[in-house]
């Protein structure tokens, strides 16, 4: 850290104040994190030794780098890698300008990680949208619209959070079916409501917090900049926008992650931050 501060010609007070008020996280936490991230890939990856995988990155035995694994990622390394998903894998920041948000946006793409989503059913209210790159997009109008009307059905049940679901099977430019809705152990005995059931699979998770009307932007920095050089391939299936319990559409600030499941063609970490 203090080799990084004197790179910018800033003391390390001065370079982690700037950083955490950029970012939203300390410099020690993204690096650890960041570590952490490329050792979780080394193990899906690669059939290389914990402790060679904890050398090369930046632990000093397999001793420190299983408990630091296992507290972040909830599991010990040698589970992680026997069940096979990336997932809780945070991507690093990328300073080329090609890759950055437009300024107006940085704050509001605190992190963006790979992680797994286990198969599971929401129900609610659904309706046809026209999405962000179609002709003739409407989302802005209809998915408040939605979200009310899923409200006035389900007022009760109201301390979990909202998953809005967007059937993207056609396509991204294609109306597409948005369901507004909540997580269900099994679909709802009525006509009320409708139900999709999201098949398990990975997903790249973008924490968004703002108005809702500037996602749509942020969603086109991710397509068209931040995937391209990623390594990984976005499919035609379910993208998913998580809210916390208690959503207002209108609210003048929102926190909540938009999942888009992808395919990993190649280690994401390791390939864009190969020293971390």
């Amino acid at each position: 850290m203090t080799a990084l501060a004197k790179r910018c010609g800033l003391s390390r007070w001065q370079f982690n104040r700037i950083f955490a008020h950029q970012t939203g996280l300390s410099l020690g936490r993204y690096v650890r994190e960041l570590r952490l991230s490329q050792a979780a890939e080394m193990l899906l990856f690669t059939k290389q030794r914990m402790i060679d995988i904890a050398l090369a990155c930046g632990f000093s035995c397999d001793i420190s780098f299983s408990r630091s694994f296992k507290q972040h990622f909830g599991c010990a390394p040698v589970k992680y890698r026997q069940r096979g998903l990336p997932c809780l894998l945070k991507t690093p920041m990328s300073c080329h300008p090609d890759l950055l948000p437009p300024e107006s946006l940085r704050s509001r793409v605190p992190g963006i990680r790979l992680d797994f989503q286990p198969t599971f059913t929401v129900a609610g209210v659904a309706g046809q949208v026209n999405g962000l790159f179609s002709a003739c997009p409407d989302f802005n109008d209809k998915l408040p619209r939605l979200w009310r009307d899923f409200s006035s059905i389900n007022s009760a049940d109201a301390d979990h959070p909202r998953i809005g679901v967007l059937d993207l099977a056609g396509g991204s430019n294609a109306s597409f079916t948005y369901l507004a809705g909540t997580e269900v152990q099994e679909p709802p005995a009525t006509d009320t409501l409708s139900s999709i059931t999201v098949p398990g699979r990975n997903y790249v998770v973008i924490a968004f917090h703002g108005p809702l009307v500037s996602l749509p932007d942020v969603l086109k920095w991710f397509f068209q900049a931040w995937l391209p050089n990623s390594g990984c391939e976005a499919l035609h299936a379910y993208d998913l926008e998580i809210y916390p319990p208690g959503l207002t559409p209108s609210a003048p600030q929102v926190s909540m992650e938009y999942w888009i499941p992808v395919k990993l063609c190649r280690p994401m970490i390791s390939w864009n931050a190969p020293n971390c």
